[in-house]
C-alpha cells in the first residue's frame, strides 16, 4: 500500500531545500542585495525564511500521524462558503489598514490609485500645475507609465480597467476594500468551480482550505496590484464557460473583455487561450466563437483601443513620446504600429539565462507562499481528472500562463507571492481538491488528515510570518522617506537615492487635494529657488537630510 502522505512530505521537503539553493544562487550569496533590486531583495530577505518554515510545517504535520477531523472540517467549509468569504473579506480589510498601512508600495500601484481617484472625480485625467507637473511625477515614469501633457493633465498609461474597478471604492474613501472584496469573491468561485467540476460537495471545502492556507492568496490582495482582479475575472470567465450555451459564452466574453483591459491584457490572454482553442475545435464553433467575440468586442474596443487613442490625443504633437499623434492618418497608423512593435520587443523576447532564472525564482515564491506541497497535489489532481475536459482546460490555463511568462524578459519586482502566476493561481486549489476527493486508496484517510494539518499549520504560522514580513518591509520603506507630519500642509522633496528606488515615494493625489505634496528633488538650492521662494515665501524648513527636505507651508 502506497503511503501517499510520505510521498507528499518528501516532495515538500525537497521543494523547500531546492528553493533555498535556487534563491541563494539567484541572489549571489554571500554578497548583499541592494534594496533597489527589489525582486532579489525580497527573495533573499523573505523567501529563504518562508521555505524553511514550509519544510518545518511539512515535517510537523506528519509527526502526529493521526487522522483528525479532516472530513468534518472540510464539510463545514463546504456548507458555509459565503460566511467564510465574508469573514475573509473583513480580515483582509483589517490587514490592509494595519499590516500594509493602506500604502501603495510600488509605482504601478500608486498610478492605478491615482487614475481611480481621477475617475471617481468624474474626470479622465488628473490636473497638476503645468510648471510643476514634471516635479510631481517621478522622472523615470514620465511618458513611459504616466502621460503628462503640456497643460498639466496627468494620466496613467496603463489600460484603465482596474482603475475603473477601484473608482467606486475611491469615491467613498475606501480603495483599500477593493482587492479584499475581489479575493473573497474569488474564494467563492474556486469553491463553486471545484464542486461543479468534481460533483463532490466536499471539493469546495478543500479548495477553500487550500486557498486560506496559502499566504500568497491573501498577500496579493493586500496591495493595489491588478492581479487579484485578474484572478477573480479569470475564475468568473471559467465559471461562465463551463455553463455552456450561447448566452453564457457571450457573458464570458464580456467578463473577458473587462479582464483584458485591466492594467495589461497578457494575463487574461494566456488564461483564455486554451478555452478559445477548445471552442474553435468543437462542433458549432462558428456560433460559439461569434457569441464569445460579441461579448469581447464592445468593452474591448471602447476601453482598449479607445484608451490608446485618447492617450495619443492627450500627448498632442510631442514627437518623442510613445503615443504621439503627429501627421496624417497613414502616418499616425504607422507610428502606432511601430510603437506597438517596440512595446512587444521590450516586453517579450526569446528566453535567456536571466529570464529562465527569474521565472524559476518566481516558482520558488509560488511554492513558499502556498500550502506545502500544493503544486504536487494539483499535478495529481490534473492526472486524476485527465478525462474531464473542463478541468483539463483549467489546468492548461495555468500551464499557458506559466509558459507564456517565460517570454517576458523582466522579473516581477514587487508583489507578495508569485505575481505573474497569480492571475491563474486559483487553478491550484481546484485541481488539488480533485486529488483529495478522488483518491480511493485505503490510506486516503491518512493522506487527508495530513493535508488538513498541513493547511491549518500553514494558515496559522505561514500567514503570520508573511504578514510580519510585509509589515516590516513597508515600515522600513516608509522610514526611508523624509519625516513629515500627517495632515499638515507640507511639501516633501524626495532626494534621488539609487540604492532604495526612492522615486516610488513621489505619490500625489491627481488634483493635489492631500495636505502633503511630494516632489522629486533637483537639489536643495534649485528646489528652494524654483518652488519654495516664488510660491511659498512664508514656508519654513522643518527637515533637511540625505533623504530630502520637508517644508511646512502654514
Amino acid at each position: 500500500m502506497i503511503r501517499w502522505e510520505r510521498l507528499l512530505l518528501a516532495g515538500a521537503v525537497a521543494a523547500g531545500v531546492l528553493s533555498i539553493i535556487l534563491i541563494l544562487d539567484k541572489t549571489g550569496y554571500p554578497y548583499p542585495v541592494l534594496r533597489v533590486l527589489v525582486f532579489d531583495h525580497l527573495l533573499r530577505e523573505q523567501d529563504i525564511a518562508g521555505s524553511i518554515l514550509a519544510v518545518a510545517i511539512a515535517i510537523a504535520a506528519y509527526l502526529p500521524r493521526t487522522r483528525g477531523p479532516a472530513t468534518e472540517l472540510v464539510a463545514l467549509l463546504s456548507r458555509h462558503v459565503w460566511p467564510v468569504a465574508a469573514l475573509v473579506f473583513a480580515a483582509l480589510c483589517v490587514a490592509m489598514l494595519t499590516v500594509v498601512q493602506n500604502h501603495a508600495l510600488a509605482g504601478d500601484e500608486h498610478l492605478t490609485l491615482l487614475q481611480s481617484r481621477a475617475f471617481a472625480a468624474g474626470r479622465l485625467t488628473g490636473q497638476f500645475p503645468p510648471e510643476l507637473a514634471l516635479r510631481l511625477v517621478p522622472t523615470d515614469y514620465q511618458w513611459r507609465w504616466v502621460i503628462v501633457s503640456q497643460s498639466g493633465a496627468v494620466v496613467a498609461a496603463y489600460w484603465p480597467g482596474f482603475a475603473l474597478l477601484l473608482a467606486p471604492f475611491s469615491l467613498i474613501g475606501a480603495p483599500w476594500a477593493c482587492n479584499p472584496l475581489l479575493a473573497s469573491l474569488s474564494l467563492v468561485l474556486m469553491a463553486k468551480l471545484a464542486t461543479r467540476l468534481t460533483g463532490s460537495a466536499h471539493a469546495g471545502g478543500w479548495a477553500i482550505l487550500f486557498a486560506l492556507g496559502s499566504p500568497g492568496f491573501a498577500g496579493m490582495a493586500l496591495s493595489y496590484f491588478s492581479m487579484t482582479a485578474h484572478l477573480f475575472l479569470n475564475l468568473l470567465f471559467a465559471w461562465l464557460m463551463v455553463q455552456g450555451g450561447l448566452r453564457a459564452r457571450a457573458a464570458a466574453g464580456v467578463v473577458g473583455s473587462i479582464a483584458l483591459v485591466q492594467s495589461n491584457p497578457v494575463p487574461h490572454m494566456l488564461f483564455a487561450l486554451p478555452w478559445i482553442l477548445s471552442i474553435a475545435r468543437a462542433s458549432g464553433s462558428r456560433r460559439n466563437l461569434a457569441a464569445l467575440a460579441a461579448g469581447y468586442a464592445p468593452l474591448g474596443l471602447l476601453l482598449g483601443v479607445g484608451w490608446w487613442l485618447f492617450l495619443r490625443e492627450l500627448q498632442g504633437k510631442m514627437e518623442l513620446l510613445p503615443y504621439a499623434a503627429a501627421g496624417d492618418l497613414v502616418e499616425r497608423l504607422a507610428n502606432g504600429l511601430w510603437y506597438l512593435f517596440l512595446q512587444f520587443r521590450m516586453v517579450f523576447t526569446v528566453p535567456d539565462d536571466y529570464t529562465l532564472l527569474s521565472r524559476a525564482a518566481e516558482q520558488a515564491r509560488l511554492w513558499s507562499w502556498s500550502v506545502p506541497g500544493l503544486p504536487f497535489l494539483a499535478l495529481a489532481g490534473w492526472w486524476m481528472a485527465r478525462h474531464n475536459a473542463e478541468l483539463n482546460l483549467l489546468a492548461w490555463s495555468l500551464a499557458s500562463t506559466l509558459l507564456g511568462y517565460l517570454f517576458v524578459n523582466f522579473d516581477q519586482g514587487y508583489g507578495w507571492g508569485a505575481r505573474y502566476v497569480h492571475s491563474a493561481w486559483g487553478v491550484l486549489p481546484i485541481l488539488a481538491s480533485v486529488a483529495m476527493v478522488s483518491v480511493a486508496d485505503p490510506a486516503a484517510a491518512r493522506l487527508r488528515g495530513y493535508v488538513v494539518r498541513l493547511a491549518l499549520l500553514s494558515l496559522v504560522f505561514a500567514t503570520a510570518l508573511r504578514l510580519f514580513q510585509i509589515h516590516l518591509f513597508i515600515d522600513e520603506q516608509l522610514a526611508l522617506r523624509p519625516p513629515f507630519e500627517k495632515g499638515k500642509r507640507q511639501i516633501v522633496f524626495i532626494a534621488v537615492n539609487s540604492p532604495v528606488y526612492s522615486q516610488d515615494f513621489v505619490q500625489n493625489d491627481p488634483f493635489l487635494r492631500d495636505p502633503v505634496i511630494f516632489m522629486l528633488s533637483r537639489g536643495a538650492r534649485r528646489d528652494y529657488a524654483e518652488v519654495i521662494r516664488p510660491r511659498f515665501p512664508n514656508a519654513r524648513l522643518t527637515y533637511d537630510g540625505l533623504s530630502g527636505q520637508v517644508w511646512r507651508l502654514d
